[in-house]
């Protein structure tokens, strides 16, 4: 009998594996698995949130230098997603592609692709551990993140392998508040000495496509320098 891939392979949930069952899922003990994993998380939508300037992080959530986020889950099970300040930064994104399940993964490693229009990014993901569900409706829907980047447009969840110690690297509340306000400046700078825009007397309000009001600044600078992934 000729093997075949897994379903859940083709519907791009894994990375490539045979089925050993002949297509018989309900006798699986692995598909049992992976529709367990991919049962419904409900995210609920932070109530108390830190807002620095007009940008929002929630309480409680901490946050990678290259703005991604985590919220801690139970049983080690963290959820991970994209700031208000790098979404804002880049704009409406089209797609969003994160490792699939069961992939390990380690912190700082740039394994989030972003895209827009013809334009990539990569996200350094926040935590290392093992990946356990991942929102697929941001494959072809990215700007659910942009409308929603702490509850409906989280990105993938990791069972976390070294969680105390990857949140040594990380911060949260005054030292999210204060990074906050230094890449505000920044963006500020690179307008005022990179970009034709004119900026009024008080500054003025950064909006929420911030590259696609920009001229003269390359979306590679503006990743380089905020994502730090490049």
């Amino acid at each position: 009998m000729k093997k075949q891939a897994c379903q859940h392979y083709i519907k791009g949930r894994i990375d490539y594996r045979l089925c050993t069952n002949n297509y018989q899922c309900e006798n699986c003990e692995f598909d049992q698995y992976v529709n367990d994993q991919y049962a419904v998380h409900v995210s609920i939508k932070p109530v108390n949130v830190l807002d620095v300037e007009g940008f929002k992080i929630p309480h409680g959530f901490y946050l990678h230098p290259g703005h991604t986020w985590v919220k801690i889950e139970e049983n080690a099970e963290v959820r991970v997603g994209i700031d208000d300040f790098a979404l804002r930064l880049l704009g409406p994104i089209d797609n969003i592609y994160a490792p699939l399940l069961g992939k390990k993964v380690n912190q700082s490693s740039p394994d989030i692709l972003l895209s827009r229009d013809k334009n990539e990014a990569n996200a350094m993901l926040p935590i290392s551990g093992v990946v356990t569900d991942v929102n697929l409706k941001l494959r072809d829907n990215g700007s659910l993140a942009n409308k929603d980047p702490y509850s409906d447009g989280w990105i993938l969840r990791i069972h976390a392998d070294n969680l105390r110690g990857d949140l040594k690297q990380l911060m949260i509340g005054e030292e999210t508040k204060k990074f906050f306000k230094k890449e505000i400046n920044e963006v500020y700078r690179i307008i005022e000495n990179e970009s034709s825009i004119q900026l009024s007397a008080d500054g003025g309000t950064l909006g929420y496509d911030i590259y696609g009001n920009l001229s003269g600044v390359s979306w590679e600078r503006l990743i380089k320098r905020f994502l730090r992934s490049v």
